[in-house]
């Protein structure tokens, strides 16, 4: 059992996609990312706007935890990415303007749902994400 580095009281379920501090809820990793004095500190990559795609891509992957549960498959990934529903979705700015407050979010759960208790169509994009992820043969 790997107790998590934040708390050293629960066991961990997860890693710091930056440096792979072992955490236990959402809540270490907020403090994790917050506060200077946890080990191993994460930091947030800074991307300049023309190789935003590029390089967040590479992170991605560099950072991929084979061990976490919420972590997508390629075969999901890949049916999200040729989806035309969800690319209609995607054209729409408000949608896209929600993914990106709640990508920034520091409680991005709570503004998730937030968000989707105020938006019908974004509560009805993130039901069609989560038809899709979950259709795929795992």
């Amino acid at each position: 059992m790997v107790l998590c580095a934040i708390c050293n009281d629960q066991e961990s379920k997860y890693k710091c996609p930056t440096c792979k501090a072992p955490y236990c809820s959402i809540a270490c990793f907020k403090n994790h990312m917050l506060e200077p004095w946890q080990p191993a500190p994460a930091t947030t990559p800074t991307l300049s706007s023309s190789s935003a795609g590029v390089e967040r891509k590479q992170l991605a992957v560099e950072n991929a935890d084979e061990d976490d549960p919420s972590r997508l498959t390629e075969n999901q990934l890949t049916s999200l990415a040729h989806s035309s529903d969800i690319a209609i979705y995607l054209q729409d700015p408000q949608i896209r303007d929600w993914v990106a407050r709640i990508d920034r979010s520091t409680e991005a759960e709570k503004d998730l749902e937030d968000a989707r208790a105020a938006d019908p169509k974004l509560d009805a994009f993130i039901q069609l994400l989560l038809k899709t992820v979950m259709s795929v043969t795992l």
